[in-house]
């Protein structure tokens, strides 16, 4: 029933090895006594197979013992207490610095209970007298095997916990990321109770969200031509530019919103970090943008606000690029731009936390606010000045949601009413009758959502009818009146190309169609879609279509 080994060890076979091809968990023993007659009777007596041992190792000193756990994986230990070469509690001292998780069980002549206590003290699993009874040894080893299994399931569970933990600490970012990104697009909705959810969520200072500062970067320009791999690397650079240089030392989030725009939350807590110091941060960060990747930006920078408001706050900065066609590559201070902009009536921020009702289409909350805010306006005696005003800001605020929407302006004023701004002013009743109307006006919009008369089919006819020309980002935001950071994100999120290579495509497109519908030469071909140089267009066509223009034309006829 066993084969003989090294003469210090024997491996039990046939049913254990049997068991080990079958997965079974198998046990490695160690029998620690001078008395060398005393080892073997134990070893040949004991029943290993149904232990489900398939090693017993032997040592007759505690040196020889030594040299066993160390090179063999031991899981249990017999060991006796009294030898001449250091004695079996010497050993389990040893053990418990080198070898903890082996059990042991000891032996000994002597019935003292000072001994089973300084050995139960050291780890021991049990104590034993001499002679050994094997059905008693038996269950002992049995107990210390379901140890060894619990022990083994507690390190497996800490290193599956540690494990975890560590992918939990290296995909935080990310997830804290998802979710800034999820409040701006209001999948979660900025009260208290989704705040303090994250809080505990992300191990975040609830300190530090006191106040945030939103910071919105604007990409205005690449200065050198870029493919979607190639801007969507140099956008990677960017955040991560922007998290060493406009965070700096204090905590915050770097994020790309669902419409591609590239946002900075600083957390504030209850420091006193002031807008200056922001613009100072986000000047330095500009100018590295210029000299090392090739790009123009703006920064426009929000006043702190509580969490709870981020969502007006990340409106006011989207409507101030939205709004500004004549500042670019600066850092842009909100509450600056409002000093500029003052006026006695009520300012566009006012009514910037309306946008999203307003997008949405929740007419009837709307109208609740526009008659709470009408409500108001009756108690302080408005002027005509005061009405002007309000419809102008309320315009800006139709203006944004339908560009956020992708749809022409031009809309509202198939309803003739719609622009009168002298009959919408002529008294707060009449003001009252154009809002209701501008708001169902907008609703329906929304809902009809118009794809033939939005910017970007607008923006496609456009390019369509001047394809011979060159056209320019700036050219192209002109003519839909738009900022052109944000034209170029608003096309990409529509058509999922950047303006540049749908351009390109479309003049190749014509190419292609002139090679076979007509007989004008390649040149001419190329010189009636603006390209002069022959070999530059014929590059940029093979880019496109995969083969030459000569032999595009051979095949096709």
């Amino acid at each position: 029933m066993r084969c003989r080994g090294e003469r210090a060890s024997f491996s039990v076979c046939r049913k254990e090895q049997r068991n080990q091809r079958e997965g079974m968990r198998m046990y490695k023993v160690l029998v620690v006594d001078d008395e060398i007659y005393a080892v073997k009777g134990l070893v040949s007596g004991m029943d290993w197979q149904s232990l489900g041992v398939d090693e017993v190792h032997e040592a007759y000193h505690s040196r020889m013992a030594q040299e066993v756990l160390q090179q063999h994986n031991i899981d249990m230990m017999i060991c006796d207490i009294e030898m001449p070469e250091g004695n079996g509690l010497e050993l389990m001292q040893w053990v418990n610095e080198n070898a903890p998780h082996v059990e042991t069980v000891v032996l000994t002549c002597h019935a003292e209970f000072s001994y089973a206590q300084k050995a139960l003290q050291l780890g021991g699993s049990d104590y034993l007298l001499k002679p050994v009874i094997f059905p008693e040894l038996a269950q002992v080893l049995e107990r210390m095997k379901t140890t060894i299994e619990q022990k083994r399931h507690a390190v497996e569970a800490d290193r599956n916990y540690q494990k975890y933990a560590k992918l939990w600490n290296n995909h935080k970012p990310l997830l804290i990321e998802r979710f800034w990104q999820d409040l701006l697009s209001q999948r979660i909705l900025p009260n208290r109770q989704a705040i303090e959810t994250a809080l505990v969520t992300y191990e975040l200072k609830p300190a530090l969200l006191q106040r945030i500062g939103l910071i919105h970067v604007s990409i205005e320009q690449w200065e050198k031509e870029l493919n979607d791999r190639d801007e969507e690397i140099m956008v990677f650079a960017l955040r991560n530019a922007a998290a060493e240089m406009v965070l700096a030392a204090d905590e915050g989030c770097v994020l790309t919103d669902d419409a591609g725009n590239l946002i900075v939350v600083v957390y504030m807590g209850e420091r006193a970090l002031s807008s200056e110091e922001l613009q100072r941060r986000c000047e330095s960060f500009i100018r590295a943008c210029n000299r090392y990747f090739y790009c123009r930006l703006s920064c426009y920078i929000g006043e702190p606000v509580a969490v709870t408001d981020i969502m007006k706050a990340y409106h006011e900065l989207l409507n101030a690029e939205y709004r500004n066609v004549a500042r670019t590559n600066e850092a842009i201070r909100l509450n600056e731009l409002r000093q500029r902009e003052r006026s006695d009536g009520p300012e566009v921020s006012a009514f910037m936390d309306w946008a999203d009702t307003l997008e949405r289409g929740e007419r009837a909350e709307m109208e609740a606010l526009i008659l709470a805010e009408l409500h108001r306006l009756r108690g302080k005696a408005p002027t005509v000045e005061t009405l002007t005003s309000f419809y102008h800001a309320f315009l800006q605020v139709v203006y944004y949601v339908l560009h956020r929407r992708g749809l022409s302006v031009q809309l509202l004023y198939e309803d003739q009413g719609a622009a009168d701004v002298s009959a919408a002013t002529r008294s707060l009743g009449h003001f009252e009758m154009w809002i209701k109307r501008m708001v169902a006006t907008v609703s329906e919009t929304l809902a009809l959502n118009h794809p033939s008369n939005s910017i970007v089919a607008n923006l496609k006819t456009f390019i369509a009818a001047h394809l011979d020309q060159e056209l320019t980002r700036e050219d192209l935001a002109a003519h839909v009146h738009l900022n052109p950071a944000y034209l170029s994100r608003l096309f990409r999120k529509e058509t999922g190309i950047v303006l540049s290579d749908y351009i390109l495509q479309e003049r190749m497109k014509k190419a292609a169609d002139l090679l076979v519908s007509t007989n004008k030469t390649i040149s001419e071909v190329a010189d009636s879609l603006g390209y002069g140089n022959f070999s530059y267009f014929a590059r940029l066509f093979r880019k496109v279509h995969g083969i030459a223009p000569h032999d595009y034309r051979k095949a096709k006829k």
